[in-house]
């Protein structure tokens, strides 16, 4: 083409060469490379091991329109581009289908390397598991025990569907599930099943599922954030898909502006608590990874944020053996396994020479009310009792409990408290990886 003429796409002779230019080096590298798909397919699509699926397809389209041979000008540049692009194509069809970049992950550790590609596992007789209801969907991700914190990390939120294959309800719901996820497709949720008879210490040990099939949104230990959609509620497409927005727009949030942190020892309480002179509110957890206490981590954030300027958050893992006296002893916390207890630490001066052997007070008996009912109540008294204190910056309004302001772009979104119901309590999970306790029957419906 002369210079300046324009392509059916718009783009000009010039500017076709200035591209291929630019991208000569790497589309040299990439043909050079050929057949890395196989071995390193995340390193041909230029992305990490731990990616959401979202991720995967958003490199692999922004590596279509460099290496494409229709991008193309420069005819020996171009056939190196369709060499390139071979393999882009080829890690994309690995990783961007959830059961074969399960498989993949699976086999490509040093612990099963004699397999060298997913083909080799595949032909040996790898994923041959029957009765997993969404093998080969593209938009629901598999989840196993070693998948967990490979998938679930950062600030990524998981939808989950947690189901056994001999029940008639989970079968039944396969297709209203599969339309969540295409109806989920485009926004920032992954989404994600666990066959619970596969994985049993995901869903009796790590969060007690109490009936089948189970939702729930979930968030790397990061966070610790977990929300259950209520076994009442219909299960219909379209109130999932509502519910799951509602709840990870607020998250999202909250990952930005709230944070609670984990004291853990004895040594960090006593800095951080005690020779402070703030008003503190503590949850005392048995360990991180059980439901209840995700539940009360995650409703812990939201009190952060509705006090922020006002009174500070923290928690203390019970389950570390450097917790151990201060939580049993010093604090009073039942044996474990114990549901999460809440205290709340006076404003002003409270260290050892100023008030010895002081412990706070326990906010509330969760055998009596409600934690999700005691933790909005306390946030709405405090906010009020406080609010001749309360700094410019902070993001309460004296309103309800919701977090709004007159400025509704930048207002937060409203909190969405929730708690445990009574088949959580008071079972206690291992950490993830882990397998000693918890875990009761499960329902089936719901």
């Amino acid at each position: 083409k002369e210079s300046g003429e324009q392509g059916a796409d718009g783009v000009s002779a010039d500017a076709r060469r200035e591209s291929d230019e630019a991208n000569r080096g790497e589309i040299e590298r990439r043909a050079k490379d050929v057949g890395a798909w196989e071995t390193k397919p995340y390193d041909v699509l230029g992305i990490e091991t731990d990616c959401g699926a979202k991720d995967i397809k958003k490199a692999y389209r922004k590596l279509s329109l460099m290496l494409h041979p229709d991008k193309i000008s420069d005819g020996a540049l171009r056939e190196l581009a369709k060499i390139a692009f071979m393999d882009v194509v080829a890690a994309y069809e690995v990783l961007g289908d959830p059961e074969k970049r399960a498989a993949f992950d699976d086999m490509g550790g040093d612990d099963q390397a004699q397999f060298h590609t997913y083909w080799e596992w595949k032909q040996y007789g790898g994923g041959t598991k029957a009765k997993d209801f969404y093998n080969g969907d593209k938009l629901i991700s598999k989840l196993t025990e070693s998948l967990w914190p490979r998938r679930v990390t950062g600030k990524k939120i998981w939808l989950v569907e947690f189901y056994t294959p001999w029940c008639s309800a989970c079968g039944s719901y396969v297709p209203v599930f599969k339309q969540v996820a295409k109806m989920l497709e485009n926004d920032d949720i992954e989404v994600g099943a666990v066959n619970c008879e596969a994985e049993k210490a995901i869903c009796s040990e790590w969060f007690s599922i109490p009936s089948y099939p189970a939702l729930m949104l979930v968030g790397s230990a990061d966070h610790g954030t977990q929300q259950t959609y209520g076994q009442g509620k219909t299960k219909g497409a379209q109130e999932v898909v509502d519910w799951a927005r509602v709840v990870a727009k607020e998250w999202s949030w909250l990952f930005e502006h709230s944070k609670v942190d984990v004291m853990h020892s004895a040594d960090d309480f006593e800095k951080q608590v005690l020779n402070s002179e703030d008003l503190w509110f503590v949850v005392f957890i048995d360990g991180l990874f059980c439901g209840p206490c995700r539940t009360a981590m995650t409703n812990a954030l939201r009190l952060d944020a509705a006090l922020h300027g006002l009174a500070k958050v923290g928690a203390v893992d019970c389950e570390e053996p450097k917790n151990h006296d201060l939580c049993f002893k010093r604090m009073g916390v039942p044996s474990p396994p114990h549901a999460p207890q809440v205290r709340i630490f006076r404003k002003g001066k409270k260290d050892a020479i100023s008030a010895p052997e002081y412990a706070g007070e326990v906010l509330y008996n969760a055998n009596e009310i409600a934690p999700q009912v005691a933790l909005q109540l306390t946030e709405r008294v405090a906010r009020h009792a406080l609010a001749d204190e309360m700094p410019a910056s902070a993001l309460a309004g004296g309103t309800v409990g919701d977090f709004q302001s007159d400025d509704k772009e930048s207002s937060p979104p409203p909190p969405q408290w929730n708690g445990p119901t009574h088949h959580d309590m008071p079972q206690r999970s291992a950490r993830v990886g882990g397998g000693h306790r918890g875990g009761g029957a499960a329902r089936i419906g719901g």
